[in-house]
């Protein structure tokens, strides 16, 4: 099997899957596409996410066909390749039967409720303003956006802060997929103007993210 990664490496929905490639040490094609530069609206691209985003995973397995009744030279084999789009359904795959899936059905649950809180609510208002805050030639349109958004972020990140007054992960002891979800985009707040010294716990938590085996900057 093989496994193509398309993203950007400025974007925390892409930083997600890379993140959890390399933390479970899987075998990955990174191909880079700038989005600025509109890689993603090009006809090659597009052929493979007609809706031109990022992150996409291409997963391509290669099934032998033996028929019993012939020898091994006429053995055959088939290209099957399977294409995963959204982040969060992207990383499930990758993090499957792994120590980053818990096996319980109650925190199974809670990893999925924190999945969709991160793409609501933080990756909803943090991502926008940091891409407002870091592009100003091209966003001075949405400085109402901008407004609207910051306000929004900063009250989820004050929600998610209190979450780590009494735990190590968001489930408890243990790190799971929700906390990579999570982690991509609440960590780079600040380069969305948010002063991250409001949020101690959190910035706690980002350490002990950045202290795992094989972890890798965004």
């Amino acid at each position: 099997m093989m496994l193509t990664l398309y993203g950007y490496k400025r974007s925390g929905n892409s930083y997600k899957a890379k993140l959890t490639c390399e933390l479970l040490a899987l075998d990955y094609k990174w191909v880079e596409i700038d989005i600025i530069a509109d890689d993603n609206k090009q006809d090659d691209f597009l052929a493979i996410n007609p809706l031109g985003q990022v992150p996409v995973l291409q997963i391509e397995k290669l099934q032998i066909n033996t028929n019993n009744n012939t020898s091994s030279s006429d053995s055959n084999s088939t290209d099957q390749s399977t294409t995963l789009l959204e982040s969060n359904a992207i990383i499930r795959y990758l993090a499957n039967d792994s120590w980053l899936i818990p096996a319980d059905p109650i925190p199974y649950a809670q990893m999925w409720q924190w999945l969709l809180y991160e793409q609501n609510e933080i990756r909803a208002n943090i991502g926008p303003i940091r891409f407002i805050k870091t592009h100003p030639d091209t966003t001075a349109h949405r400085q109402e956006e901008y407004q609207r958004k910051f306000s929004k972020a900063q009250d989820a990140l004050s929600y998610l802060d209190k979450q780590f007054s009494n735990r190590q992960f968001i489930l408890g002891d243990n790190v799971s997929l929700a906390d990579i979800s999570l982690y991509a985009y609440s960590h780079v707040a600040d380069k969305g103007g948010i002063d991250m010294s409001a949020y101690p716990h959190l910035k706690d938590w980002f350490k002990r993210i950045e202290s795992l085996e094989y972890y890798v900057p965004l």
